[in-house]
């Protein structure tokens, strides 16, 4: 008995040493792209409901035509992430797009709309940048 006490103490003191890791919400993002404009696409969840302090990753799905990915915030200054961060990211689960968390300002509780910000060939060797705009939830 003594060594199983010793055990789960042992087991709490080292939890104690090991930073806390939030949860992470997962927002794939769905986009088909002709001659530059943007056609079929999802964003799934359209608005995504995170907890203070949880992390927000988006993912531009590999089957999309668009090449990346910027999230930032539709109106300035009305964002849960100090100094109005904007995350970048590719294709895939590789490159996300990602929102830490830990750089959310404190009390962000409530909505705020966003971009999501797609590149998109032009069909002529170039591109363009398309944009859709739903919602983060913190509750």
């Amino acid at each position: 008995m003594k060594s199983v006490l010793a055990l789960v103490a042992a087991c709490i003191a080292l939890a104690a040493f090991l930073p806390f890791r939030a949860a992470t919400s997962v927002v794939t993002v769905h986009a088909m792209c002709a001659d530059g404009q943007l056609g079929e696409h999802s964003v799934t969840p359209e608005d995504v409901s995170v907890a203070q302090g949880e992390d927000v990753d988006w993912e531009l799905d590999g089957a999309s035509d668009a090449t990346e990915i910027n999230v930032g915030p539709k109106h300035p200054g009305h964002w849960p992430y100090a100094g109005d961060e904007h995350f970048k990211g590719g294709k895939g689960n590789g490159h996300r797009a990602k929102g830490n968390g830990k750089n959310m300002k404190a009390n962000a509780k409530g909505s705020y709309p966003y971009n999501i910000a797609l590149t998109c060939p032009d069909g002529q060797g170039g591109s363009t940048t398309v944009t859709i705009d739903p919602n983060i939830i913190i509750h």
